[in-house]
């Protein structure tokens, strides 16, 4: 029996989530969308993922936030993070690689996406 990697992914834009869903959904992974920082933590605590996506404007908590909740939790420490955000500025990407996390610039291509993805969960 395989087991299908699980990624959470924190994304406010449902039509974004959405891609982002079927993407991961075609390549193999099972995938929880959550709407607000908030519920992505309430995901995170209650199940275990082997890679998080995060946008980084998000209502509530954003995604630097979660991502800081998340690397003070020990069993998600070691798991990669992927930020995904139309944010370009190099601030808020040497804050994501501060984090030891990934950025994707949005818009995103699908192939870059499911390679970025696949390559962070077999490390």
């Amino acid at each position: 029996m395989n087991v299908k990697p699980r990624v959470l992914v924190v994304e406010d834009d449902p039509n974004v989530a959405t891609v982002m869903e079927f993407l991961l959904a075609e390549t193999g992974y099972e995938c929880t969308i959550a709407p607000t920082g908030h519920d992505g933590i309430r995901c995170a605590r209650r199940e275990e993922f082997d890679l998080v996506i995060l946008d980084i404007n998000l209502p509530g908590l954003n995604g630097f936030d979660v991502c800081a909740w998340l690397k003070q939790d020990f069993r998600f420490q070691r798991t990669p993070i992927i930020f995904v955000s139309g944010r370009l500025n190099d601030d808020d990407r040497r804050r994501a690689f501060a984090f030891g996390a990934d950025f994707i610039a949005k818009p995103f291509d699908a192939g870059y996406f499911t390679e970025k993805i696949s390559a962070r969960v077999r490390n």
